[in-house]
């Protein structure tokens, strides 16, 4: 008899022990829970803290292409200048880039037109390149710099300087494809 008192006893308090056991484990997976969770938070705001950031080191790095493309309004246009007091189309685009941000672009325009991510007309920023087919060749002829409000910048054959124009008429006809350098 007093053997089963024992064990009964032993069972009794084996279970009280597991059951406080169990609940401090439940109460341990809570804590780890919130835990995680609140690092999960406190990540998301470092990313949105950053891509904040990244996105105010854009808008700068694409005000400074615009500050360069204006500060050459009316340069002379020559096919084949290289910026020596005149510019064609690919080479008033490549001084833009390499002034404003130190970004070096290949000399000709359909190469430029391959250095980055092609886009459509809706999904252009300013500083973005447009890429044109005016020669009706199949390829692309003239590029500019877009500018925003359905506009772009660029030594222009036609006015035989540099000029801004609206992304319309002509030059919409032409357009082939936006090339978004900053991605």
């Amino acid at each position: 008899m007093k053997k089963i008192k024992i064990i009964i006893i032993f069972l009794l308090l084996s279970l009280s022990l597991f059951s406080s056991g169990e609940i401090s484990f439940r109460k341990q997976r809570e804590k780890v829970l919130k835990e995680q969770q609140e690092e999960d938070q406190r990540e998301k705001k470092q990313v949105k803290k950053e891509k904040t950031t990244t996105t105010n080191k854009e808008k700068s790095i694409r005000q400074a292409i615009l500050e360069t493309a204006f500060s050459k309004m009316g340069t002379p246009y020559i096919y084949g200048a290289n910026g020596n007091g005149a510019y064609d189309c690919s080479s008033y685009v490549q001084f833009v880039y390499k002034k404003s941000i130190n970004l070096n672009l290949p000399r000709v325009s359909y190469q430029q037109a391959e250095s980055g991510k092609k886009v459509k007309v809706s999904q252009l920023k300013a500083g973005d390149l447009v890429a044109f087919d005016t020669l009706n060749k199949g390829r692309i002829s003239h590029i500019g710099i877009y500018i925003g409000d359905n506009q772009f910048i660029h030594a222009s054959s036609g006015y035989k300087k540099v000029v801004v124009s609206q992304l319309e008429g002509y030059y919409a006809q032409k357009f082939k494809y936006g090339v978004k350098i900053l991605w």
